[in-house]
């Protein structure tokens, strides 16, 4: 038979409603813009793609660091960001660099859990940092 593809649709439309999904929709563009913004003024933070609706990328730069060394140096603080368990953020290659990605996502997210995500990678991008430095 017939494939139900719109069948998701219509519970989301149900279940949220036509105003109640644009609310989400704009809540989660506006918030993403807010992370990225607060990441942008951290020291050493590169925002690699700008935000386009609720995603966008990042890596932190350390003084004098590039190529792989870069790459395993954000790696691992990604590593470390998803280990902590508050947030969890993804990977990809943007012009063969490696970039951590950012995206307000989940249904249930609230602006306090985009100030969350702040917090955790200032405090890890800070922490690693510091290890770089041989603190």
């Amino acid at each position: 038979g017939r494939r139900f593809r719109a069948l998701k649709l219509w519970f989301l439309l149900r279940g949220h409603g036509l105003e109640g999904l644009r609310r989400m929709i704009r809540d989660h563009v506006r918030w993403a813009g807010q992370v990225e913004t607060a990441l942008a003024a951290l020291p050493q933070v590169e925002i690699v793609t700008p935000c386009m609706l609720s995603l966008f990328s990042f890596r932190v730069q350390p003084e004098g660091m590039a190529g792989a060394d870069l790459d395993a140096f954000n790696l691992a603080l990604l590593e470390a960001i998803n280990a902590d368990g508050r947030i969890y953020l993804t990977q990809t290659r943007i012009d063969d660099k490696l970039v951590i990605r950012f995206q307000a996502g989940p249904f249930s997210m609230t602006e306090a859990d985009a100030e969350t995500a702040v917090a955790v990678i200032a405090e890890m991008a800070a922490t690693a940092l510091e290890q770089v430095r041989g603190g």
